[in-house]
């Protein structure tokens, strides 16, 4: 009994804590930086208010399965990826690249806010649909002095969560081995060039005849994700998918 009062009293005092510190410094919203009310649980829990939490629409109907583009009619290759080699055998996104991801993925990246990617990794886990393939997610790796500038690996992060909503295992197999330069701002086939021979498996890893799902924030040419999947294939992966947080939308006249 004396145990019990004594875990009930660490316990109130704990809560009393919590409360004291929502009261003196509330939770402010990740996107358009408002105060969270008190009353307002899951958007706390989220980090995101109610009216931000709205601005995420899911990705419907039919999309272009090696992109994830949406598409207006079932194909199993949108224009843009026509021509292409694809390591990945399909690739599917939650979100398009619209205002409101772009500028928390931008705000992410460029201020660092770990945040953030907690916050998106919470969103993507209750509107994102769980894989049907039994696989393991693997999150996009940075380089080493990229991650030790920014501080964290967003991929990771977002994987994490994933992994945990849905009770599927996650790793980190794969090292990025050279630090290219950023890829925004080349050309589609500049990108492949950039990565080509950037990542590896680490050492000890046994990849033969397992299914993975590689886990990153946003498709753009997949050109990053594609050399992944092909490292991943040529140790003997028996297939290997990617699923983003948000794609972007190839314009109809790609």
């Amino acid at each position: 009994m004396r145990l019990l009062r004594y875990i009930n009293s660490r316990t109130t005092k704990r809560a009393c804590r919590h409360a004291w510190i929502d009261w003196l410094y509330p939770p402010i919203c990740v996107a358009c930086r408002v105060i969270i009310p008190l009353n307002l649980t899951q958007p706390r829990h989220m980090g995101l208010c109610a009216p931000c939490q709205s601005l995420f629409t899911p990705i419907e109907g039919p999309t272009c399965k090696n992109c994830g583009t949406p598409t207006e009619r079932d194909v199993p290759r949108c224009v843009s990826c026509f021509g292409k080699t694809f390591h990945i055998t399909h690739s599917r996104a939650t979100f398009v690249y619209d205002e409101i991801v772009r500028d928390l993925l931008l705000s992410l990246k460029f201020n660092e806010d770990k945040q953030i990617a907690h916050s998106l990794g919470k969103v993507w886990a209750i509107f994102g649909e769980k894989p049907e393939e039994e696989a393991t997610f693997v999150p996009l790796p940075l380089h080493k002095k990229k991650q030790r500038e920014r501080g964290f690996n967003q991929a990771e992060i977002l994987a994490r969560y994933l992994g945990e909503a849905w009770q599927m295992p996650v790793e980190n197999l794969l090292e990025r081995i050279v630090d290219t330069p950023p890829q925004s701002g080349l050309h589609p086939r500049q990108r492949l060039e950039n990565v080509a021979g950037a990542f590896a498996l680490k050492n000890g890893t046994a990849a033969k005849g397992k299914r993975y799902i590689l886990i990153d924030d946003i498709y753009t040419t997949g050109a990053s994700l594609n050399e992944c999947a092909r490292v991943l294939m040529a140790a003997g992966a028996e297939s290997v998918s990617c699923f983003c947080l948000a794609v972007v939308e190839r314009k109809k006249d790609d």
